[in-house]
């Protein structure tokens, strides 16, 4: 944890900050960046902050990164620290239309789908450039709902890019028309 003012300053939290923080909010990571100031240098389970103590957590092309226990664990930890009615944003690749790519590049069919086989194969296993850039987990969209239900989230929607838009946060993939993302907003 580096400084207390923001804290104080902040009840918005964005998990797994990189190299881009977002503007607005306390930063998490488990890696350091230079030039990049995190207020958390941990795992999410391990933040150190009161329960229902933040009012939105944010966390952009992180989770696919955790193992299924501790997706499972980082979820009850966000919820602990979320304030009743606080949202918790965070996006997934949609395996199901990442699955339906793959199949269509095993039948010969790569001229059908809009990313490069490459591409396909990253949104399974991670772009692999650094330790910790796998992927260890996806999720089908209704089972990661009843899955935040069994955590506690009280509503859970399915948006699109246009709740990280909203908030000033951009990503190249928010404008490309093929972009096959879950943008899921929970609520607690």
């Amino acid at each position: 944890m580096n400084n207390k003012s923001s804290m104080i300053k902040h009840d918005k939290l964005e998990l797994g900050s990189g190299q881009r923080p977002t503007p607005g909010y306390l930063h998490q990571d488990i890696t350091s960046q230079p030039n990049v100031a995190l207020d958390f240098h941990c795992q999410i389970w391990e933040i150190p902050l009161k329960e229902n103590s933040l009012s939105e957590i944010i966390a952009l092309a992180l989770m696919e990164h955790l193992r299924f226990a501790d997706f499972t664990r980082a979820l009850k930890h966000i919820y602990k620290i979320l304030a009743p009615r606080g949202v918790f944003l965070f996006d997934l690749p949609d395996i199901k239309i990442w699955s339906e790519y793959l199949y269509k590049i095993t039948q010969g069919r790569q001229g059908e789908i809009p990313f490069s086989k490459e591409h396909v194969l990253a949104t399974f296993w991670g772009w692999q450039r650094w330790p910790g850039d796998e992927h260890h987990c996806a999720w089908l969209k209704d089972d990661l709902f009843r899955h935040l239900k069994e955590i506690g989230f009280s509503e859970i929607l399915d948006e699109s890019p246009q709740i990280f838009l909203s908030r000033g946060i951009s990503r190249g993939r928010f404008k490309n028309p093929a972009d096959a993302h879950l943008y899921i907003k929970a609520i607690k």
